[in-house]
């Protein structure tokens, strides 16, 4: 039997500003944490218990890798008191390893061909065997002398020297040897305990690791990951691709939908069909794509990202939640919400405008917030133009009414997201001015006021409240909106609903299903000018549905009498 222990301790911060804000164990590889490359080798190779030690950031740690069952592994957690590196967190286990014991890195990338590793190691009946590769000269990491039968015959600083290979920080181990570890002490495997078994003739075998090994030093590493973990993917579906990265992994798995080969998209993304796009290229959840960008080939994006209007990303990873505005070109970067960084140099430049790289919240929030107060001004300019007909029909509406002028009707509006990460529709209360009783029939005046659509003024009154725009999809009623259930259909719920919009120019209200595919279109094209194109059309377009309404027969005279007295 074997189990593994992954060392999380998140004590290395080498790769900021990225682990600033994440413990390194979390990086995003494409479309997963850096640690679940490793438990995914580990559950392929039938090792189901795992340990996993913390120290820093445990939280989120905990909170993305669960108990395991997701990939079929059992995860058992232990929290180390202080940072003891990776010899100090196997001895602080020790009492729970009972069997031969994989220990790596957490934070590091190993494909190691775990049977392979194990049957060497039972073979050479060692109590420890380190898993060592072919050293990389941009690496600063320990070396070793192997001698011709595999045994490590001296521990070096680094690779420099002739013949030497490369520690991993990946070894099998033997639960009799844990009694070499001091306990409640800093202690490295490869610095601190290996020297000491050499010291004491205890035979140390190697295991030269022929797969692909990054140990995420520096933010080069980094973005060569991302690289040979896309491209993998993406040879695997094609293998004449020679394009990208020599390095390749052997099990290389993309989530999400597979629109095209080597372009993997997530769940509930909103990208305009006149972008271009070339392989290979991911693009996380939640993402919205402006009309005639350019992604790819090369490029991760992560989810909840926003790539505005004719923004250009090649060969980038760009970091969840970030914004890229309009014109921006991106090429061999890493972007962070407000910051560019150039993984060969590890330059960073910070980026002070949110509407060139910001994050998304604060971008949207800032539209929005514009957007909120030009409609505003908009509504308000439109009622004091309009108001010699509001102050009529609003007389006309408050008599025929009984004194009660005004009705709200509950609608509802945008998908905005709630506190616990779920979405929902927005509702709120339409008002317009009442024009007929509670059994349906037409107030004094009603049947006028809805044929010239006078009833709709009080609209303005929700711009200025913030619960429309001027220019959006249509309002739905609740019952509507359930009818639409197909995911092409939701996306028209990403824009607030407005008083007029492209579904009032070219369908009828009564034509739910030409509304949608009106709003749909909108919610993929849309832009400010498109809006104002839109506002200015507006009445043009109302003279033609009044119109249309007195040829149809639908505006009767005999409505503007008053109704009888009983």
């Amino acid at each position: 039997m074997t189990m593994a222990l992954l060392i999380a301790t998140a004590e290395d911060r080498r790769l900021a500003p990225l682990t600033d804000v994440l413990p390194n164990v979390l990086l995003p590889i494409v479309d997963r944490p850096v640690m679940a490359t490793t438990v995914e080798i580990l559950a392929r190779a039938g090792v189901r218990r795992i340990l996993i030690a913390l120290y820093e950031q445990s939280a989120p740690i905990t909170a993305a890798f669960g108990s395991g069952k997701r990939w079929g592994v059992e995860i058992e957690y232990v929290t180390l008191n202080e940072a003891w590196a990776d010899g100090g967190a196997l001895r602080w286990v020790g009492s729970l390893i009972n069997e031969t014991c994989l220990v790596l890195p957490g934070h590091a990338i190993i494909d190691l061909p775990i049977e392979e590793a194990l049957t060497y190691h039972r073979q050479s009946g060692a109590m420890i065997t380190a898993i060592t590769h072919a050293p990389h000269k941009q690496w600063k990491t320990p070396g070793a002398i192997v001698t011709g039968n595999g045994l490590i015959e001296a521990i070096l600083p680094d690779t420099s020297a002739p013949h030497a290979v490369a520690l991993t920080e990946a070894y099998i181990i033997e639960p009799p040897l844990l009694s070499q570890i001091p306990l409640r002490t800093r202690y490295r495997i490869a610095t601190d305990l290996l020297p000491r078994l050499l010291e004491q003739d205890i035979p140390i075998q190697s295991f030269l690791l022929q797969g692909y090994w990054n140990p995420l030093h520096t933010l080069t590493d980094y973005h060569a990951a991302q690289q040979v973990f896309l491209y993998s993917a993406y040879r695997a579906l094609d293998p004449t691709i020679t394009d990208g990265p020599v390095e390749t992994v052997r099990y290389p798995s993309i989530g999400g939908r597979k629109i095209a080969p080597g372009i993997w998209v997530g769940r509930n993304d909103s990208i305009h069909p006149s972008v271009r796009i070339a392989p290979p290229l991911y693009i996380g959840d939640n993402c919205w794509v402006g009309r005639e960008a350019e992604l790819g080939p090369g490029t991760v994006i992560g989810a909840g990202c926003m790539i505005d209007d004719e923004a250009t990303v090649t060969a980038s990873t760009i970091w969840a939640d970030t914004y890229v505005g309009q014109l921006v070109n991106i090429n061999q970067r890493i972007v962070y919400p407000g910051m560019i960084i150039d993984p060969e140099t590890g330059e960073q430049t910070a980026i002070v405008d949110p509407f060139l790289i910001g994050r998304v919240s604060a971008a949207t929030a800032g539209i929005g917030r514009l957007a909120g107060t030009l409609n505003r001004i908009g509504a308000l300019i439109a009622l004091i133009v309009l108001s010699p007909l509001w102050l009529l029909t609003g007389l006309l509406a408050t008599i025929g009414s009984g004194g009660r002028p005004l009705v709200g009707i509950p609608q509802v509006g945008e998908r905005v997201m709630l506190p616990n990460g779920q979405t929902t529709l927005r509702s709120f209360t339409l008002w317009r001015w009442r024009t007929r009783h509670p059994d349906g029939r037409y107030l004094w005046f009603g049947a006028w006021l809805e044929a010239y659509e006078f009833h709709r003024l009080p609209e303005l009154l929700n711009v200025v409240r913030g619960d429309l725009q001027l220019v959006g999809v249509k309002p739905l009623t609740l019952q509507e909106a359930e009818r639409l259930r197909e995911e092409w259909q939701q996306r028209r719920h990403e824009i607030v609903p407005g008083v007029t919009g492209l579904w009032y120019l070219q369908a009828a209200d009564d034509d739910l299903d030409a509304v949608i595919i009106a709003d749909v279109y909108y919610s993929a094209t849309h832009t400010w000018q498109g809006d104002l194109n839109l506002l200015i059309r507006t009445p043009i377009a109302w003279y033609r549905r009044v119109k249309a309404k007195r040829t149809s027969g639908r505006i009767f005279t005999a409505d503007l009498a008053p109704p009888q007295s009983r």
